[in-house]
């Protein structure tokens, strides 16, 4: 494993011109991102309280399940994450300090 990576053993699946559950899971990833980006956007037009209500209930089971998928690709080792070095941590950390108190 990468050491500039986090990522779990990668779950084999077969490597055909068929769709496999990798595949099938990261369709799933891409669908639930895009619907929720969507529905940010009807957040933000929703006429009334009780549309903005409704759409935020619609909203939050959608990055439930976006999470849901993620979590399931991450624990497959279908999706990675990259590591950061500590001093840029500590750069950006200084960074946004410093914006903070500009506030």
């Amino acid at each position: 494993m990468d050491s500039e990576k986090c990522q779990n053993p990668k779950t084999e699946v077969p490597d055909t011109k068929e769709l496999n559950d990798c595949d099938y899971l990261h369709e799933i990833l891409s669908c639930e991102k895009n619907m929720s980006v969507n529905l940010t956007y009807a957040l933000n037009e929703a006429s009334n309280q009780e549309l903005f209500k409704e759409i935020y209930t619609i909203f939050e089971d959608v990055k439930m399940a976006q999470r849901e998928a993620y979590n399931m690709a991450f624990k497959n080792g279908w999706y990675s994450l990259e590591k950061e070095k500590e001093e840029k941590i500590i750069e950006k950390a200084s960074e946004l300090t410093n914006k903070m108190s500009q506030l």
